[in-house]
């Protein structure tokens, strides 16, 4: 097409090829070859000069567009390849979109000012499709993912934690068990079929908490910590959202046995493969360092 566009511009292959920087006799191919291909003839020779049919000024100014756009494109993959421009598509779980992830930004941002970003708060399941549809080169995922297929880095580690009002009793131990809970409750449920529910279940090893009338089930982690706020109740919640919303009115306590979970970055190809997803991950993981396995202090 861009051969086409070119003869069609300049009125004849010698100019098209030299526009080009490619020989006649590969102008005269590329047209036969699209000819053939669209089963319609494109220019007609008369007495040693071309003219275009009528077919084919239908056709310039429909393809028109697309050879400018392939022209662009080509212009941006020079740049790729040189490094002068930059682009980055990332997913990431809500748990770390508070406070992690845009402080990890910001670090990469600072330094790489024309990086281009896009950023998605997805789960892990539809961060593993658009990985493996070629949507977003990184995504950001916590505990078991499906994903033997594609590069995974662990980059940190959380837990779970019971968040509860400091005027409570739970507020004053030092950890609690799966069968305090089972004899006290949580004010606000985990559900069991997302990744913190399934940890928390089995943490609690088929025992089931203790329910009260009024039982609310937050299917969001943006939810659960103003819900236990607003209504003075306790929840269980990763350490990470605990830590970036944490309020003096709240105390951490954590759980007995210990729950962990990993940090994943997974990638199609080996980060260090793709430079602007390698940096990202590195300030995230350095994000993490301080604040992943942590409880705040008991007063």
């Amino acid at each position: 097409m861009q051969v086409f566009c070119a003869v069609y511009e300049h009125g004849s292959f010698s100019a098209a090829a030299r526009a080009l920087s490619i020989s006649q006799p590969t102008v005269s191919k590329h047209l036969r070859d699209l000819e053939r291909a669209l089963g319609m003839t494109l220019f007609v020779l008369d007495h040693g000069r071309i003219t275009p049919s009528n077919e084919a000024g239908w056709l310039y100014h429909q393809s028109k567009f697309l050879s400018e756009g392939v022209r662009e494109l080509s212009k941006r993959i020079t740049r790729f390849r040189s490094g002068a421009e930059r682009q980055l598509s990332v997913g990431c779980v809500g748990m770390l979109t508070r406070h992690h992830l845009p402080q990890a930004v910001a670090r990469i941002m600072e330094q790489m000012p024309d990086l281009n970003l896009n950023l998605w708060v997805q789960t892990a399941i539809e961060q593993l499709s658009a990985i493996r549809a070629g949507q977003i080169d990184l995504g950001i995922c916590v505990g078991m993912v499906d994903c033997a297929d594609l590069h995974a880095v662990r980059i940190g580690q959380g837990k779970l934690v019971l968040m509860a009002p400091k005027e409570t009793a739970a507020a004053a131990r030092m950890h609690v068990t799966p069968q305090d809970i089972v004899d006290h409750g949580v004010g606000i449920d985990v559900p069991f079929d997302r990744p913190l529910g399934k940890l928390f279940h089995n943490w609690l090893d088929g025992r089931a908490p203790s329910q009260a009338a009024g039982r609310i089930v937050a299917y969001s982690l943006q939810l659960m910590v103003p819900l236990a706020q607003q209504l003075r109740r306790s929840v269980v919640i990763d350490s990470f959202s605990a830590s970036a919303i944490m309020e003096d009115d709240m105390q951490l306590v954590d759980l007995h046995p210990e729950v962990t979970f990993d940090v994943l970055a997974i990638s199609a190809r080996p980060l260090d493969q793709l430079g602007p997803a390698r940096d990202l991950t590195q300030a995230l993981q350095h994000m993490l360092a301080g604040t992943g396995c942590g409880t705040r202090q008991q007063e």
